[in-house]
């Protein structure tokens, strides 16, 4: 499985690693993770129309770290 990662401070030249990351992550990893992100991105695109909701606030705290 081929990978891209950006996630971290450890990526290869700065850049990002596109094999098994310098951190030890694995693509599949890599993959999730990605995808979290971007269903965190999509949920705060909502939450800011809505307005401040601390379940989501957590939520997306959570999800980050």
């Amino acid at each position: 499985m081929s990978m891209f990662c950006n996630q971290c401070e450890q990526a290869a030249n700065g850049t990002g690693c596109n094999i098994s990351g310098v951190c030890g992550k694995k693509p599949d990893v890599a993959a999730l993770q990605d995808h979290l992100l971007y269903g965190l991105k999509s949920l705060a695109l909502y939450a800011d129309k809505i307005g401040r909701n601390a379940e989501i606030d957590r939520f997306t705290i959570e999800g980050l770290f």
